[in-house]
């Protein structure tokens, strides 16, 4: 069921983040879904007003999930049950270092926001304790014909410091169908207008390790004061 769930979500996220002459293909798939319901009724076969519900329902699924979906950042997340700490501490991360992996979640870039999902991303810690998630948003394509927005592509961040993260959750991670090592994490933003906003955001990881040392490193000062500087021992 987790592989089912974060494979519907990963298709709801391309079709509502590629595009087929500057429209989403989420909606050129409600307007086919539409025509078919409305070719199913000047046809009318037997049961035609039943048929041609379908299509119309299909329209309503998709775009009360597509809610739903987009509200998780389109991820599936499972949270361990009883997490238990690693026999041997991870080693820490020191500002000089930096972790690949993938993130999701609410990113920024010169007076930009949006919600992007499963991006590339580098992990690391300033001498601030700051914790920056640094990814890039590369062009993929979508059944052949769609193609991302290309004003969006290039490097976007997330920005969390010890004060404003409030909770960090291991589990898995369900975008597609392989369920990967993941972190949950519950922090606190600020929009526009300087008012605080409770949101999540993900990170993927291909290894167990690389997320204990993450998480480690996350929940060393979590909720604050920051541990400053943050420098290697000499």
């Amino acid at each position: 069921m987790h592989k089912l769930i974060g494979s519907y979500y990963r298709l709801l996220y391309n079709l509502d983040r590629h595009y087929f002459v500057e429209v989403k293909l989420r909606t050129w798939l409600n307007w086919m879904l539409a025509l078919l319901a409305m070719i199913i009724l000047l046809l009318r076969p037997p049961g035609g007003w039943m048929i041609a519900l379908a299509p119309l329902l299909a329209i309503v699924i998709l775009s009360v999930s597509n809610r739903f979906a987009r509200r998780r950042y389109y991820i599936h997340f499972v949270p361990e049950q009883h997490p238990q700490p690693p026999e041997d501490a991870p080693a820490p991360l020191w500002p000089e270092d930096k972790l690949l992996h993938r993130a999701s979640g609410h990113f920024h870039v010169e007076g930009m926001e949006d919600d992007w999902t499963d991006l590339i991303a580098f992990y690391r810690t300033f001498e601030t304790r700051e914790h920056a998630i640094m990814a890039r948003r590369t062009p993929t394509r979508f059944l052949r014909v769609g193609q991302v927005n290309p004003e969006t592509l290039g490097m976007w961040y997330l920005f969390i410091s010890p004060a404003d993260l409030l909770e960090v959750t291991p589990g898995r991670i369900y975008y597609g169908e392989e369920g990967k090592p993941g972190l949950r994490l519950r922090w606190r933003r600020f929009n526009e207008k300087g008012k605080p906003l409770e949101d999540v955001a993900f990170l993927h990881f291909d290894s167990e390790a690389d997320r204990e040392r993450v998480q480690a490193d996350l929940r060393l000062d979590m909720g604050g004061p920051a541990r400053r500087p943050w420098r290697r021992p000499q």
